[in-house]
Protein backbone atom coordinates (compact mmCIF):
# COMPACT_ATOMS: atom_id res chain seq x y z
CA UNK A 1 0.00 0.00 0.00
CA UNK A 2 1.23 3.64 -0.80
CA UNK A 3 2.67 5.30 2.24
CA UNK A 4 1.42 8.55 0.82
CA UNK A 5 4.53 10.74 1.33
CA UNK A 6 4.84 13.94 -0.65
CA UNK A 7 6.71 12.38 -3.13
CA UNK A 8 3.70 10.30 -4.44
CA UNK A 9 1.83 13.30 -5.23
CA UNK A 10 1.69 16.24 -8.38
CA UNK A 11 3.42 18.99 -7.09
CA UNK A 12 0.65 21.36 -7.49
CA UNK A 13 -0.87 19.50 -3.72
CA UNK A 14 2.72 20.12 -2.28
CA UNK A 15 3.08 23.32 0.26
CA UNK A 16 5.36 26.27 -0.45
CA UNK A 17 8.10 24.44 1.06
CA UNK A 18 7.49 20.82 -1.05
CA UNK A 19 7.70 18.51 2.19
CA UNK A 20 4.22 17.43 2.63
CA UNK A 21 0.83 18.12 1.32
CA UNK A 22 -0.72 19.45 4.97
CA UNK A 23 0.93 19.96 8.34
CA UNK A 24 -0.28 17.97 11.17
CA UNK A 25 -2.60 20.76 12.04
CA UNK A 26 -3.93 21.65 8.49
CA UNK A 27 -4.90 18.10 8.84
CA UNK A 28 -6.63 18.39 11.69
CA UNK A 29 -8.67 21.53 10.54
CA UNK A 30 -9.31 20.05 6.96
CA UNK A 31 -10.38 16.53 8.93
CA UNK A 32 -12.47 18.65 10.64
CA UNK A 33 -14.40 20.53 7.30
CA UNK A 34 -14.85 17.28 5.44
CA UNK A 35 -16.81 15.95 8.73
CA UNK A 36 -18.92 19.49 9.67
CA UNK A 37 -19.24 20.69 5.70
CA UNK A 38 -18.93 24.05 7.14
CA UNK A 39 -17.53 25.97 10.13
CA UNK A 40 -15.94 29.34 10.83
CA UNK A 41 -12.18 30.27 12.21
CA UNK A 42 -14.20 30.33 15.89
CA UNK A 43 -16.14 27.17 15.69
CA UNK A 44 -12.24 25.09 14.57
CA UNK A 45 -10.56 27.19 17.29
CA UNK A 46 -13.42 25.94 19.74
CA UNK A 47 -13.43 22.39 18.74
CA UNK A 48 -9.43 22.14 18.13
CA UNK A 49 -8.53 23.78 21.10
CA UNK A 50 -5.74 26.23 19.00
CA UNK A 51 -5.77 30.04 19.70
CA UNK A 52 -7.75 32.10 17.04
CA UNK A 53 -4.79 33.81 15.57
CA UNK A 54 -3.34 30.58 15.38
CA UNK A 55 -6.79 29.16 13.45
CA UNK A 56 -6.08 31.86 11.03
CA UNK A 57 -2.28 31.07 10.29
CA UNK A 58 -3.62 27.82 9.57
CA UNK A 59 -6.69 28.75 7.15
CA UNK A 60 -4.86 31.30 4.88
CA UNK A 61 -2.27 29.18 3.14
CA UNK A 62 -5.15 26.69 2.95
CA UNK A 63 -7.20 29.59 1.07
CA UNK A 64 -4.38 30.66 -0.91
CA UNK A 65 -4.00 26.80 -2.00
CA UNK A 66 -7.41 26.22 -3.13
CA UNK A 67 -8.08 23.90 -0.72
CA UNK A 68 -10.24 25.92 1.21
CA UNK A 69 -13.24 28.34 0.36
CA UNK A 70 -14.38 31.45 2.58
CA UNK A 71 -17.94 32.33 2.25
CA UNK A 72 -19.65 35.87 3.16
CA UNK A 73 -19.84 36.27 6.88
CA UNK A 74 -22.71 35.32 8.43
CA UNK A 75 -24.30 36.68 11.61
CA UNK A 76 -24.41 34.19 14.62
CA UNK A 77 -25.42 35.88 17.74
CA UNK A 78 -23.16 38.55 19.21
CA UNK A 79 -20.40 39.25 18.05
CA UNK A 80 -18.37 39.97 14.49
CA UNK A 81 -20.16 38.13 11.79
CA UNK A 82 -18.21 34.44 11.18
CA UNK A 83 -17.36 33.57 7.27
CA UNK A 84 -18.01 30.31 7.30
CA UNK A 85 -15.17 27.90 5.47
CA UNK A 86 -15.94 25.03 3.44
CA UNK A 87 -13.26 22.02 1.54
CA UNK A 88 -13.17 23.37 -2.64
CA UNK A 89 -14.72 20.56 -4.06
CA UNK A 90 -12.72 21.17 -7.23
CA UNK A 91 -9.53 21.43 -5.47
CA UNK A 92 -8.43 18.14 -6.04
CA UNK A 93 -10.18 14.74 -7.09
CA UNK A 94 -9.59 10.75 -6.68
CA UNK A 95 -10.44 7.48 -8.31
CA UNK A 96 -11.99 4.69 -6.75
CA UNK A 97 -11.87 1.35 -8.24
CA UNK A 98 -13.49 -2.10 -6.60
CA UNK A 99 -12.13 -5.24 -8.44
CA UNK A 100 -15.06 -7.83 -8.01
CA UNK A 101 -15.66 -11.16 -8.66
CA UNK A 102 -18.13 -10.31 -11.26
CA UNK A 103 -17.36 -6.43 -11.92
CA UNK A 104 -14.83 -3.70 -11.79
CA UNK A 105 -16.78 -0.77 -10.14
CA UNK A 106 -15.31 2.71 -10.41
CA UNK A 107 -16.17 6.25 -8.89
CA UNK A 108 -14.69 9.51 -9.38
CA UNK A 109 -14.59 11.63 -6.29
CA UNK A 110 -14.14 15.35 -5.36
CA UNK A 111 -11.95 16.89 -2.48
CA UNK A 112 -15.67 17.14 -0.27
CA UNK A 113 -16.72 13.20 -0.61
CA UNK A 114 -19.20 13.84 -3.32
CA UNK A 115 -19.36 11.30 -5.83
CA UNK A 116 -19.00 13.45 -9.70
CA UNK A 117 -19.17 10.30 -11.92
CA UNK A 118 -19.31 6.32 -11.23
CA UNK A 119 -19.27 3.27 -13.91
CA UNK A 120 -19.58 -0.34 -13.85
CA UNK A 121 -18.07 -2.79 -16.59
CA UNK A 122 -18.08 -7.01 -16.52
CA UNK A 123 -14.29 -7.43 -15.40
CA UNK A 124 -11.88 -9.46 -18.79
CA UNK A 125 -10.96 -11.61 -15.65
CA UNK A 126 -9.15 -14.01 -17.42
CA UNK A 127 -6.64 -11.58 -18.46
CA UNK A 128 -4.77 -9.41 -16.17
CA UNK A 129 -3.95 -6.75 -19.35
CA UNK A 130 -6.98 -6.39 -20.81
CA UNK A 131 -8.73 -5.91 -17.59
CA UNK A 132 -6.56 -3.20 -16.87
CA UNK A 133 -7.16 -1.91 -20.18
CA UNK A 134 -11.18 -1.66 -19.58
CA UNK A 135 -10.14 0.28 -15.77
CA UNK A 136 -7.98 2.61 -17.81
CA UNK A 137 -10.77 3.03 -20.63
CA UNK A 138 -13.73 3.92 -17.80
CA UNK A 139 -11.32 6.41 -16.05
CA UNK A 140 -10.79 8.24 -19.09
CA UNK A 141 -14.25 8.11 -19.91
CA UNK A 142 -15.58 8.85 -16.67
CA UNK A 143 -13.38 12.22 -15.67
CA UNK A 144 -14.20 13.06 -19.04
CA UNK A 145 -17.60 13.09 -18.52
CA UNK A 146 -17.18 14.71 -15.08
CA UNK A 147 -16.04 17.58 -16.57
CA UNK A 148 -12.97 17.57 -13.93
CA UNK A 149 -9.10 18.17 -14.72
CA UNK A 150 -7.15 15.70 -15.06
CA UNK A 151 -4.24 17.41 -13.78
CA UNK A 152 -5.75 17.65 -10.29
CA UNK A 153 -6.17 13.85 -9.95
CA UNK A 154 -4.84 12.73 -6.34
CA UNK A 155 -4.66 9.55 -7.22
CA UNK A 156 -6.49 6.37 -7.84
CA UNK A 157 -7.10 3.56 -5.04
CA UNK A 158 -8.23 -0.13 -6.15
CA UNK A 159 -9.78 -2.33 -3.71
CA UNK A 160 -9.84 -5.99 -4.15
CA UNK A 161 -10.98 -8.54 -3.33
CA UNK A 162 -8.84 -11.29 -1.49
CA UNK A 163 -6.08 -10.99 1.16
CA UNK A 164 -2.69 -10.23 1.60
CA UNK A 165 -0.11 -13.16 1.53
CA UNK A 166 2.75 -10.72 3.33
CA UNK A 167 4.47 -9.85 0.07
CA UNK A 168 3.95 -6.20 -0.61
CA UNK A 169 0.57 -5.50 -2.60
CA UNK A 170 0.61 -8.93 -3.77
CA UNK A 171 -3.52 -10.60 -2.97
CA UNK A 172 -4.96 -13.77 -3.25
CA UNK A 173 -8.14 -13.20 -4.71
CA UNK A 174 -11.08 -16.45 -5.04
CA UNK A 175 -10.56 -18.55 -8.00
CA UNK A 176 -12.74 -16.15 -10.31
CA UNK A 177 -9.90 -13.79 -10.55
CA UNK A 178 -6.66 -16.11 -10.71
CA UNK A 179 -4.86 -13.34 -13.55
CA UNK A 180 -4.77 -11.04 -10.21
CA UNK A 181 -3.71 -13.15 -7.93
CA UNK A 182 -0.52 -12.77 -5.94
CA UNK A 183 0.88 -10.01 -8.13
CA UNK A 184 2.94 -6.83 -7.15
CA UNK A 185 -0.17 -4.79 -7.79
CA UNK A 186 0.94 -1.69 -6.66
CA UNK A 187 3.18 -1.08 -9.21
CA UNK A 188 1.59 -2.87 -12.31
CA UNK A 189 -1.51 -0.89 -11.71
CA UNK A 190 0.67 2.05 -11.37
CA UNK A 191 2.21 1.59 -14.59
CA UNK A 192 -1.05 0.73 -16.52
CA UNK A 193 -3.74 3.22 -15.00
CA UNK A 194 -0.81 6.03 -14.48
CA UNK A 195 -0.46 6.44 -10.28
CA UNK A 196 0.10 7.10 -8.07
CA UNK A 197 -2.42 3.94 -6.71
CA UNK A 198 -3.48 3.08 -3.22
CA UNK A 199 -4.32 -1.17 -3.07
CA UNK A 200 -5.80 -2.36 0.15
CA UNK A 201 -8.52 -5.36 0.01
CA UNK A 202 -12.60 -4.40 -0.33
CA UNK A 203 -13.51 -4.91 3.19
CA UNK A 204 -10.86 -2.48 4.23
CA UNK A 205 -11.24 0.17 1.75
CA UNK A 206 -15.06 0.10 2.21
CA UNK A 207 -14.39 0.55 6.14
CA UNK A 208 -12.46 3.55 5.12
CA UNK A 209 -15.13 4.84 2.98
CA UNK A 210 -17.18 4.36 5.97
CA UNK A 211 -15.35 6.19 7.93
CA UNK A 212 -14.58 9.21 6.39
CA UNK A 213 -17.98 9.91 4.37
CA UNK A 214 -20.40 7.22 6.17
CA UNK A 215 -21.66 6.31 9.79
CA UNK A 216 -18.23 6.47 10.68
CA UNK A 217 -18.26 10.32 10.90
CA UNK A 218 -19.99 10.41 14.55
CA UNK A 219 -17.71 7.07 15.21
CA UNK A 220 -14.33 6.74 15.60
CA UNK A 221 -14.51 3.02 16.70
CA UNK A 222 -16.41 0.47 14.55
CA UNK A 223 -16.21 -3.27 12.92
CA UNK A 224 -17.34 -3.22 9.31
CA UNK A 225 -18.92 -6.47 7.60
CA UNK A 226 -18.00 -6.76 4.21
CA UNK A 227 -20.54 -8.62 2.03
CA UNK A 228 -20.34 -9.50 -1.64
CA UNK A 229 -19.23 -12.64 -3.50
CA UNK A 230 -17.73 -13.34 -0.32
CA UNK A 231 -17.52 -12.45 3.51
CA UNK A 232 -14.98 -9.99 5.26
CA UNK A 233 -15.04 -6.57 6.70
CA UNK A 234 -12.43 -4.23 8.40
CA UNK A 235 -11.98 -2.46 11.17
CA UNK A 236 -11.61 1.33 12.22
CA UNK A 237 -9.78 2.41 15.34
CA UNK A 238 -9.81 6.16 16.80
CA UNK A 239 -10.78 6.87 13.37
CA UNK A 240 -7.79 5.10 11.24
CA UNK A 241 -8.16 1.52 9.82
CA UNK A 242 -6.57 -0.79 11.59
CA UNK A 243 -4.82 -3.20 8.97
CA UNK A 244 -3.11 -5.54 10.94
CA UNK A 245 0.96 -6.67 10.51
CA UNK A 246 0.24 -8.04 7.06
CA UNK A 247 -3.43 -5.75 6.31
CA UNK A 248 -5.50 -8.35 6.56
CA UNK A 249 -7.15 -7.24 9.89
CA UNK A 250 -11.20 -7.98 9.35
CA UNK A 251 -11.06 -11.26 7.57
CA UNK A 252 -13.72 -12.36 9.65
CA UNK A 253 -15.25 -15.05 7.50
CA UNK A 254 -12.17 -16.90 9.08
CA UNK A 255 -13.77 -16.83 12.07
CA UNK A 256 -16.08 -19.37 11.28
CA UNK A 257 -15.11 -23.03 11.54
CA UNK A 258 -14.91 -25.70 8.51
CA UNK A 259 -18.64 -26.25 7.26
CA UNK A 260 -20.52 -23.32 9.04
CA UNK A 261 -22.45 -21.42 6.29
CA UNK A 262 -20.35 -18.32 4.83
CA UNK A 263 -23.08 -15.18 5.13
CA UNK A 264 -22.02 -13.68 1.80
CA UNK A 265 -24.55 -12.94 -1.51
CA UNK A 266 -22.82 -15.72 -3.52
CA UNK A 267 -25.00 -17.84 -1.07
CA UNK A 268 -27.74 -16.22 -1.01
CA UNK A 269 -27.58 -16.58 -5.14
CA UNK A 270 -27.30 -20.35 -4.77
CA UNK A 271 -29.74 -20.58 -2.46
CA UNK A 272 -32.04 -18.62 -4.53
CA UNK A 273 -31.51 -20.76 -7.63
CA UNK A 274 -32.43 -23.74 -5.18
CA UNK A 275 -36.03 -22.21 -4.64
CA UNK A 276 -36.59 -21.59 -8.33
CA UNK A 277 -35.19 -18.33 -8.17
CA UNK A 278 -32.27 -18.14 -11.02
CA UNK A 279 -29.92 -14.94 -11.53
CA UNK A 280 -26.99 -15.26 -13.90
CA UNK A 281 -24.67 -13.55 -11.63
CA UNK A 282 -24.31 -10.97 -8.02
CA UNK A 283 -25.00 -7.92 -10.45
CA UNK A 284 -28.25 -9.12 -11.85
CA UNK A 285 -29.56 -10.61 -8.24
CA UNK A 286 -29.00 -7.20 -6.78
CA UNK A 287 -30.83 -5.65 -9.95
CA UNK A 288 -33.79 -7.62 -9.84
CA UNK A 289 -34.56 -9.72 -6.69
CA UNK A 290 -37.59 -8.80 -4.45
CA UNK A 291 -36.22 -9.17 -1.73
CA UNK A 292 -40.26 -9.35 -0.09
CA UNK A 293 -39.38 -13.02 -1.18
CA UNK A 294 -40.13 -15.32 1.31
CA UNK A 295 -37.03 -17.16 0.13
CA UNK A 296 -34.30 -14.37 1.35
CA UNK A 297 -36.15 -14.57 4.99
CA UNK A 298 -35.58 -18.30 4.94
CA UNK A 299 -31.61 -17.45 3.83
CA UNK A 300 -31.35 -14.66 6.46
CA UNK A 301 -32.38 -17.34 8.68
CA UNK A 302 -29.42 -19.69 7.67
CA UNK A 303 -27.32 -16.94 8.22
CA UNK A 304 -27.82 -16.16 11.71
CA UNK A 305 -25.77 -18.73 13.08
CA UNK A 306 -22.69 -17.57 11.54
CA UNK A 307 -23.19 -14.09 11.98
CA UNK A 308 -24.17 -13.93 16.03
CA UNK A 309 -20.90 -16.11 16.25
CA UNK A 310 -18.75 -13.88 14.06
CA UNK A 311 -20.59 -10.34 15.97
CA UNK A 312 -19.81 -12.06 19.15
CA UNK A 313 -16.34 -12.72 18.68
CA UNK A 314 -15.86 -9.23 17.65
CA UNK A 315 -17.58 -7.91 20.32
CA UNK A 316 -15.65 -10.06 22.57
CA UNK A 317 -12.17 -9.05 20.94
CA UNK A 318 -12.41 -5.58 20.11
CA UNK A 319 -15.26 -4.08 22.04
CA UNK A 320 -16.39 -1.26 19.00
CA UNK A 321 -18.75 1.30 19.59
CA UNK A 322 -20.45 0.54 16.33
CA UNK A 323 -20.81 -2.66 14.03
CA UNK A 324 -21.73 -1.68 10.03
CA UNK A 325 -23.36 -4.37 7.75
CA UNK A 326 -22.55 -3.02 4.11
CA UNK A 327 -21.14 -3.66 1.45
CA UNK A 328 -22.91 -4.87 -1.49
CA UNK A 329 -25.95 -5.76 0.74
CA UNK A 330 -29.17 -3.94 0.59
CA UNK A 331 -29.69 -1.55 3.42
CA UNK A 332 -33.23 -2.97 3.89
CA UNK A 333 -31.95 -6.74 3.86
CA UNK A 334 -29.43 -5.46 6.84
CA UNK A 335 -31.99 -4.24 8.52
CA UNK A 336 -33.79 -7.63 8.82
CA UNK A 337 -30.63 -9.03 9.35
CA UNK A 338 -29.96 -6.84 12.42
CA UNK A 339 -33.20 -7.31 13.53
CA UNK A 340 -32.28 -10.78 14.23
CA UNK A 341 -28.96 -10.88 15.57
CA UNK A 342 -28.29 -12.24 18.95
CA UNK A 343 -24.45 -11.16 20.29
CA UNK A 344 -23.64 -13.17 23.57
CA UNK A 345 -23.45 -11.35 26.58
CA UNK A 346 -23.97 -12.84 29.61
CA UNK A 347 -24.80 -11.08 32.82
CA UNK A 348 -22.45 -10.49 35.93
CA UNK A 349 -23.93 -9.42 39.27
CA UNK A 350 -27.02 -7.73 37.00
CA UNK A 351 -25.10 -6.26 34.58
CA UNK A 352 -24.04 -7.18 30.71
CA UNK A 353 -20.96 -5.07 29.01
CA UNK A 354 -22.22 -1.92 27.18
CA UNK A 355 -23.19 -2.87 23.10
CA UNK A 356 -22.08 -1.92 20.51
CA UNK A 357 -25.14 -0.08 18.00
CA UNK A 358 -25.72 -2.29 14.77
CA UNK A 359 -26.48 -0.27 11.89
CA UNK A 360 -26.95 -0.61 8.03
CA UNK A 361 -23.84 0.97 6.51
CA UNK A 362 -25.25 4.59 4.40
CA UNK A 363 -22.73 4.65 1.62
CA UNK A 364 -24.77 2.61 -0.73
CA UNK A 365 -23.17 -0.64 -3.00
CA UNK A 366 -20.81 1.55 -4.44
CA UNK A 367 -18.96 1.50 -0.56
CA UNK A 368 -15.60 -0.22 -2.05
CA UNK A 369 -15.10 1.87 -4.72
CA UNK A 370 -16.15 5.14 -2.80
CA UNK A 371 -13.60 3.99 0.00
CA UNK A 372 -10.78 3.15 -2.57
CA UNK A 373 -10.97 6.71 -3.67
CA UNK A 374 -10.85 8.02 -0.01
CA UNK A 375 -7.48 6.39 -0.13
CA UNK A 376 -5.51 9.14 -2.11
CA UNK A 377 -7.00 11.85 -0.63
CA UNK A 378 -6.91 10.66 3.02
CA UNK A 379 -3.18 10.02 2.59
CA UNK A 380 -2.58 13.57 0.63
CA UNK A 381 -4.75 15.51 3.66
CA UNK A 382 -6.25 13.90 6.35
CA UNK A 383 -4.31 11.40 7.57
Amino acid sequence: MNDGYAGAFHPRFLRADGQRTATANERVVLALLSRRGAASRAELARVTALAPHSVGRLIEPLIERGLVLAGAPEVAGRGKPGAPLRLNPDAAFSIGVSVMTDAATLVVVDFTGAVRARASVPLERDDFDAGTRQIAALIDRAVAEAGLDPARRLGIGVGVTGYFIGDGARVNPPPSLDSWALRPLDTLLADALGGPVWVDNDGNVAAVGEAMLGAGRTCSDFAYLYFAAGFGGGVVARGAPLRGAHGNAGEFGSVLPAGWYQPNLENLRRHLDDHGMAFDGLRTMLRDLDLAAPAVDAWVDRCMPSLNLVISAIFAALDPAMIVLGGRLPPSLAERMIAKIDITNPTRRGHHRPMPRLVPSVIGSDAAAIGAAMLPTRAAFFQ
